[in-house]
């Protein structure tokens, strides 16, 4: 029974939007999880969306979340009113040097999670590597990628493989 109920637990985590965790097995620091506060303003450099068909009003945006270079912030806004958690997950991958054995490696993962409820704002500041700076790996190159998602498992479009489809933003801010 006990072990019925770890599984069962697992799989709940994952379709919750636990997935960073699941992610991280070659990240080089530990999953940063940020609840952030309520913000006034919204926007970015890079945004991603998630909408949602319902039967009476068609197409509605669910939440909405940005990341501006200058500063590394992130602005996620909550957008529907159902009483869940809007959030971004986000990767930071950093280039490991110069010659033959120079790769992207993964360096740091996490969340900025809305928890303020519908038609707001919460911002997420961060402190990455710039693209131009020379990083823990002795390169010089940093990238990062992210989703917008809900804690609905069945809006939840964030799964390991969906991360692997967003656009890489180079961080030279």
């Amino acid at each position: 029974m006990k072990r019925t109920l770890a599984v069962v637990a697992v799989i709940l985590a994952v379709l919750l939007g636990a997935q960073g965790q699941a992610l991280a097995a070659n990240f080089a620091k530990p999953f940063e999880d940020d609840t952030g506060p309520v913000t006034s303003g919204s926007g970015g450099d890079s945004c991603s969306e998630t909408w949602a068909f319902t039967p009476v009003a068609g197409y509605v945006l669910r939440g909405k979340g940005c990341f501006s270079k200058n500063g590394d912030v992130w602005r996620i806004q909550d957008a529907f009113p159902d009483g869940t958690q809007t959030f971004v997950y986000w990767e930071n991958w950093l280039w490991s040097g110069d010659g033959p054995g120079a790769q992207w490696k993964p360096y740091r993962y996490g969340e900025c999670t809305n928890s303020s409820g519908s038609d707001t704002w919460a911002r997420c500041n961060k402190d990455y590597y710039e693209s131009s700076n020379t990083n823990v790996y002795g390169g010089k190159g940093s990238k990062i990628r992210f989703q917008t998602c809900r804690r609905v498992p069945a809006d939840n479009v964030c799964t390991p493989a969906s991360i692997e489809e967003a656009p890489w933003i180079n961080n030279n801010g």
